[in-house]
């Protein structure tokens, strides 16, 4: 009877597990639907939330910008204003025929009117049009500024930055600029570089050291031509990898774009048009026609900036050094009589 007993519940233990498996597959069935089903209605629920955003368009000249009703006199007010800015920066024979992409503005906690707030949407607004103004009408000058183009001015900070950078890096020429060589402060801002950019600007010594900055994307072939250029110091190697595109320059982009910031402001209204007339023609000659001065002109002006900005030393209190004045001259005095104390 015991017998019979056990094997009677053995079988249901056994014949249970496949009832058990197919009752956990049937709910994880479930769950799946279940989450898809809340996926979806929350990605509804987003796309009806973006089009309660964003239902309302403002258009001034070529300036499009996708709002949302309750932002709408802000983004007039400031879009207005943008544009305003931007006929007198470049002209209309520019940005009219430009093609300028629709800027998305809607986001909540914006203060509905402000003169704040519509100068700094104003500003947003210009600088993403002016972005795309100069990479249309000139894309060699924004492949000199390595993707940049001419913006905000260059501030005094950021030309003490370039003065670190000249007085730091190890480039050929970046002593002699700092020092007031013009011409070797074009060569460091890449003016006039011939086909050896790698040589004219770092020696040998510090090609593996180069290497190992570089960042990512780097092929295969480039990968084994960066370890051995670092590991064994082979120039050829150091050469392949050490492109211009990849090049650390000597002086960082804001040195360049404050060259383009003189320039411009040098020439006056037409100077944009005399840097973008032909944009065939070499860098340093585009600058001097649009600043109506030699470029050796604006290489100087250039550098006497950069070593006005240039960081100087902590000084002491005005306290500190009356008090060390007041010594020295007790001390030489007392030293002048003979005194007994010396």
């Amino acid at each position: 009877m015991c017998r019979i007993r056990a094997c009677l519940i053995v079988l249901l233990a056994v014949g249970a597990v496949p009832l058990a498996a197919q009752d956990s597959a049937a709910t994880l069935l479930r769950m799946e639907a279940r989450l898809d089903s809340l996926t979806r209605a929350a990605a509804v629920r987003r796309s009806a939330a973006a089009r309660t955003r964003i239902n309302d368009t403002v258009v001034v000249g070529g300036l499009r910008v996708a709002t949302s009703a309750p932002y709408r006199l802000l983004v007039q007010a400031a879009a207005d204003k943008a544009w305003r800015s931007l006929l007198t920066r470049f002209g209309p024979t520019v940005v009219e025929p430009a093609v300028i992409p629709v800027v998305p503005f809607g986001a909540t906690g914006i203060p509905v009117r402000t003169p704040s707030a519509v100068a700094e949407l104003a500003q947003m607004f210009e600088r993403i049009s002016a972005v795309a103004i100069w990479q249309q009408r000139d894309p060699p000058l924004t492949a000199w500024l390595r993707g940049n183009v001419p913006g905000d001015p260059v501030t005094s900070r950021d030309l003490g930055s370039v003065a670190e950078q000249l007085a730091g890096r190890p480039a050929r020429p970046n002593i002699a600029c700092l020092q007031g060589d013009a011409p070797k402060c074009a060569a460091a801002l890449g003016i006039g570089i011939g086909v050896d950019t790698l040589g004219e600007w770092y020696p040998p010594s510090t090609w593996p050291k180069l290497a190992f900055l570089i960042g990512g994307g780097l092929s295969r072939a480039d990968l084994v031509s960066r370890q051995s250029c670092m590991n064994r110091g082979d120039l050829a190697a150091c050469r392949s990898v050490l492109t211009p595109v990849r090049l650390l320059p000597p002086v960082g982009i804001e040195g360049r774009r404050y060259l383009v910031q003189l320039a411009l402001e040098a020439g006056g209204d037409s100077a944009f048009h005399r840097l973008t007339q032909d944009t065939s023609l070499p860098i340093e000659s585009r600058l001097a026609a649009a600043a109506g001065v030699p470029v050796r002109t604006l290489l100087v002006q250039w550098v006497a900036a950069v070593q006005r900005a240039m960081p100087r030393g902590p000084t002491d209190p005005l306290w500190e050094s009356l008090v060390s004045m007041v010594w020295s001259i007790a001390i030489l005095t007392l030293a002048l009589r003979g005194s007994r104390w010396w």
